[in-house]
């Protein structure tokens, strides 16, 4: 009787947490994952997971709705609450900020799968100058990014994905193992395709919402009452019953004998044969694809990589060759073991660089080449700068610190040559112009770009001392609510501070951009504006809302989540009284690694916005599923306002919409009291512009918001 009392006790304790919410356990999944989970010929879900979550529900007595579709939506159900739970998810440190995960209950290798007239593809660097195909929402994404792989091409599923590999569209691509033995042997490509390699290991967990702890007890506690009898039976049926051999002992040991001594023999000089000759057989590939010294990709896999993204229809590349001045002096004055350990600390610091380096190759000598995919001017020097600088950095050589400098020549495609030979060639030339210029700079092959490019150096550099010697400072202009007509926020503004002139951003964020320091930079301003509205609300001035722009290069950064939870727990401020704005045109084409990191800043409590609003050829459907809380519509809409009656229809057609989709509306540019009555009339939430005060220091804000320190003073 005790013990029939304690199991009763047991089972009410599982199943009340969830009771009370009378609803099913909802659990999604991807659909074409083969054992564990895929639709059958019924178009039903079938595989290992949908038996074992029966398993689960028999054991509970709580109901368990499952769904399988394709990756990437499976995330964003679980993100936006259709979903309790998500099954088969890597870990990942971009996953960790929006999901809380159970034990690892299985291992899966995941392999790069090359075409077979494909080689020299040993590791991750091998891919570089290649385009590889990913499932959407697949945690290869996340690994691919974090080994300098940014050409990726992602596909809804992988049957997809399969089908354009053979298509032509991809000829290298990414995938689990299971579903890609599965895909590779249904769709006859598996003699076309080969694993080249092992990219990494990983183990399958069950994801719930961070912070959804009662889910996440309920799962494992269900899990922990199927037995290792009841997996085993499920493993059987989905992964391959093992066969029984202990019947036929007596026979296997006496064709053992008989063969031991001759066969086991015969059997080891086979395989040290075979290991000799496949050995043997990989060196010289590698020899043939790649420098020996440096490992990088040589002449040859550089050319072909070019003209392979030429092939694809690249619309745009670079090639830039970098050349070591004075390397001769190194050679001559420490040795040639010395120079080629140069060489080699010279290609790591290249090889390190960020997008959008797609390929790093030696050519000969000290001369290396840099691939971009772009041929963007402010973007093509920015990395020739970052390169130049790396190179200059110390080198600790023979005992002593040694300094050297570059010379880098650059060609653009399709302007400056339409194969790899020609591009290869007229870098070259632009390369002894820079030597003949006075070496350690940069030269274009077309002399008119040059000069443009030098602009862009100079201003870079400046931007660098500004952030060292803190030269940038915010600004602030307030916001209005029109129901109150009082300041119900702020919106932080950088400036640049040049002698006795407060530079706009618009005449340098574009360059912090390419520059590659516009996380530096956004950081600051997202701290300095933190800090200062926690410096306000210690003068006693009440809560309000802080803006603070976010560049569309962050919006992309992988620790942009972690960076703003930091800053908040730093200053102790709330996270609801943070708003980061970003540009429209940022998120019309954006992928769903972008919104998942939107999602995660709003669960973390900070308000989103969308800056420019009507600029971005937005559409309903996207503003639907983006995880914003308030548009700003962009003062280009109010020129005409309230004079032209179209301009008052369209802001009171976006005022409306907004509502609609519960969004609130901030109107830009307000500059008389005409705008700010129509917008008032309109249903408009709140307005900023010259009309209620232009960009202004910290201490008029405190004295507008009428800070009791301020009014002592």
């Amino acid at each position: 009787m005790a013990k029939t009392l304690v199991h009763v006790l047991c089972a009410l304790a599982l199943v009340l947490p969830w009771a009370g919410q009378a609803r099913p356990l909802r659990v999604v999944g991807d659909n074409n994952y083969p054992p564990y989970l895929f639709i059958g010929p019924d178009g039903k879900p079938q595989g290992y997971v949908v038996d074992e979550w029966k398993l689960w529900e028999r054991k509970t007595g709580i109901p368990v709705e499952l769904s399988a579709t394709n990756w990437a939506d499976a995330q964003r159900r679980l993100q936006q609450g259709q979903a309790d739970v998500i099954e088969m998810i890597f870990r990942t440190p971009g996953r960790e900020a929006q999901y809380d995960f159970t034990p690892a209950f299985a291992k899966v290798r995941v392999g790069i799968y090359a075409d077979r007239d494909l080689t020299g593809i040993a590791d991750p660097s091998g891919l570089k100058g290649f385009v590889v195909g990913v499932q959407r929402g697949d945690a290869c994404v996340e690994r691919l990014h974090r080994a300098g792989i940014d050409t990726q091409r992602l596909y809804t599923g992988y049957h997809d994905l399969i089908a354009a590999a053979l298509a032509g569209e991809i000829r290298i691509f990414c995938m689990d193992e299971y579903p890609a033995e599965y895909y590779l042997y249904r769709m006859h490509a598996h003699d076309a395709f080969v694993k080249a390699f092992d990219f990494y290991t990983d183990s399958f967990h069950r994801g719930v919402r961070r912070g959804d702890r009662q889910t996440l007890a309920l799962v494992e506690r269900g899990m922990a009452r199927i037995t290792a009898e009841e997996r085993a039976r499920l493993r059987d049926r989905w992964m391959g019953q093992g066969v029984d051999l202990a019947g036929y002992t007596g026979v296997f040991k006496a064709v053992a004998s008989v063969l031991a001594v001759v066969g086991i023999a015969l059997l080891a000089w086979v395989y040290s044969l075979r290991r000799a000759v496949k050995r043997r057989t990989r060196d010289l590939e590698f020899l043939a694809r790649y420098d020996p010294l440096t490992r990088l990709p040589n002449r040859q896999l550089l050319l072909d990589r070019v003209d392979h993204a030429i092939a694809q229809g690249e619309a745009a590349l670079a090639l830039l060759l970098v050349d070591v001045d004075n390397f001769k002096r190194i050679n001559d004055s420490f040795g040639h073991p010395v120079g080629d350990k140069l060489l080699q600390e010279i290609a790591e610091r290249l090889r390190a660089l960020p997008r959008p380096v797609d390929t790093v190759a030696r050519l000969s000598g000290d001369d290396f080449v840099l691939i971009l995919r772009s041929a963007e001017l402010g973007q093509v020097t920015a990395v020739a700068e970052q390169a130049r600088h790396e190179i200059a950095r110390s080198h600790a050589l023979a005992g002593q610190e040694v300094f050297v400098s570059a010379s880098v020549g650059i060609s653009l495609y399709p302007h400056d040559g339409t194969n790899g030979v020609a591009l290869l060639k007229n870098a070259d030339a632009a390369m002894a112009r820079a030597k003949q210029n006075g070496r350690n700079g940069i030269s274009f092959y077309r002399a008119s770009l040059s000069a443009q490019a030098s602009r862009f150096v100079t201003i870079g550099a400046a931007i660098r001392r500004a952030l060292q010697a803190d030269e940038f400072e915010l600004v602030y202009q307030p916001q209005y609510c029109l129901r109150t007509r009082r300041v119900a926020g702020v919106e932080a503004l950088v400036r640049w501070r040049q002698g006795g002139r407060l530079v706009p951003p618009s005449e340098f964020i574009g360059y912090a951009e390419e520059l590659g320091l516009i996380d530096a930079l956004g950081e600051w301003v997202l701290r300095g504006a933190c800090r200062q509205l926690s410096r306000w609300m210690a003068e006693g001035v009440p809560p309000l809302r802080m803006a603070v722009n976010l560049s569309p290069r962050q919006l992309g950064s992988p620790g942009l989540v972690a960076m703003v939870r930091q800053v908040l727990a730093e200053v102790d401020v709330a996270p609801d009284l943070l708003e980061l704005e970003i540009t429209e045109g940022a998120l019309v084409s954006s992928e769903p690694e972008i919104a998942i990191a939107l999602e995660a800043l709003r669960a973390s409590g900070v308000g989103i916005a969308i800056d420019d609003f009507g600029t971005g050829y937005s559409s309903l459907a996207y503003l639907r599923h983006l995880p914003a809380g308030l548009i700003k519509i962009d003062k280009s809409f109010l020129a005409g306002v309230p004079d032209e009656k179209s301009a008052r229809e369209v802001v009171a057609a976006i005022v409306a919409m907004a509502h609609a989709l519960h969004l609130g509306v901030v109107a830009e540019g307000v500059e008389h009291e005409a705008q700010a009555d129509f917008l008032a009339r309109a249903g408009c939430d709140f307005a900023q512009g010259w009309f209620y005060g232009r960009p202004m220091a910290p201490e008029r804000i405190a004295a507008l918001l009428g800070s009791p320190r301020q009014a002592a003073r």
